[in-house]
């Protein structure tokens, strides 16, 4: 049974909003759903670009009324202060530092570009009171449509723009900054851990070859062993790749993420090719191996 409202997925290609895309197509069940995503002049944009790209594609393939818009705010980017929109290598994030609420503090402005999920929310927002106000104009009814964002608890130094405060105050600003108002910001994942977020899109179906986490580009690509096409890698070492292998980790989920260089110490990596992948995965593929 599909729901009487529409959804707009704000969709950067992560491990958490693409779970969050599959949420909303596949739990939700709205008759459309749009999935935006933005480039902000972020260094990794064609690998999350690509990433939603496959999901749409796929989640389309098998029903789902999904569609794929896409948004320029580069001007985003030359405005922001960081590491994320400039050419420039990236520190090493050592596993035992991301737990470790003093160096995450140090962290937070390396990766906080300005505004932005505040410039996300208002965009799927203008999507949302655009689409509202056309249908009402041309056919006397609405046509509305929530916008979800796949912001969740961050650990152990929370940004404040992923935290439940945030998300109530976009629902003030979504009523008082709309005509009619009635559009809602909906976080589903913000009080999960991101293990339990990898755990909750195995079960959804979640192709996670195709998210992309990293905070950098290494530029390197290597067939997929699964997906049977050549994939970009992810680094490794950049604090984003080593929280994902971690999550995959605790969640007890096989990681079938290609990276340049093996990001957890204590997990076993095969080497394919210039990538490596974590061995589990791999013989769950071929159970012989």
């Amino acid at each position: 049974m599909h729901s009487d409202r529409n959804a707009i997925v704000l969709t950067s290609g992560g491990a958490d909003s693409i779970p969050l895309l599959y949420h909303v197509a596949k739990k939700i069940r709205p008759r459309h759903v749009i999935a935006i995503h933005a480039d902000y002049g972020q260094r990794m944009a064609e690998l999350e670009r690509l990433g939603v790209e496959k999901t749409v594609e796929l989640l389309s393939s098998k029903g789902y009324p999904v569609e794929l818009k896409t948004v320029n705010i580069r001007w985003l980017g030359e405005l922001s202060t960081s590491k994320l929109v400039r050419d420039e290598p990236l520190p090493e994030t050592p596993v035992n530092a991301l737990q470790d609420p003093e160096a995450a503090s140090k962290r937070i402005l390396w990766w906080w570009d300005v505004v932005r999920n505040l410039q996300l929310v208002t965009i799927g927002l203008a999507f949302a009171e655009s689409i509202d106000l056309s249908s009402y104009l041309r056919t006397g009814r609405r046509n509305i449509y929530d916008v979800y964002i796949g912001i969740r608890r961050e650990t152990p130094v929370p940004m404040k723009d992923n935290t439940p405060e945030f998300v109530e105050l976009m629902n003030r600003v979504a009523d008082q900054a709309t005509h009619f108002g009635g559009y809602r910001v909906l976080a589903p994942f913000i009080t999960k851990d991101k293990d339990a977020v990898i755990k909750y899109g195995e079960e959804l179906g979640v192709r996670w070859e195709f998210t992309f986490s990293c905070y950098t580009n290494v530029r390197v690509w290597e067939r997929h062993p699964r997906a049977n096409i050549e994939l970009p890698l992810h680094c490794g070492w950049c604090s984003n790749c080593r929280r994902r292998a971690k999550a995959f980790v605790d969640a007890g989920v096989p990681d079938p993420t290609l990276y340049q260089t093996p990001p957890l110490r204590n997990t076993e990596y095969a080497q394919i090719g210039k990538a490596y992948i974590q061995r589990v995965f791999l013989s769950a593929q071929n159970p012989d191996q």
